[in-house]
């Protein structure tokens, strides 16, 4: 759900950095929320990759 975040006086809630910093320093304060990445896949019953990579929830295979 969505959770309300309430930074001291003069200071404004970065979403990209999810911390309260200075108006000055703050430069996406329209955004609403932040995008997601997708997760990797820590445990399969089969490999999905290659040795040494791990399978993301898209199917991607990464380092």
């Amino acid at each position: 759900g969505i959770q309300a975040i309430r930074c001291p006086a003069g200071l404004f809630f970065d979403i990209e950095k999810q911390t309260c910093d200075w108006k000055d320093a703050v430069k996406n304060c329209k955004l609403k929320n932040k995008e997601r990445k997708i997760k990797p896949l820590l445990y399969t019953e089969e490999p999905l990759c290659q040795d040494g990579y791990l399978a993301c929830g898209d199917s991607n295979c990464i380092e």
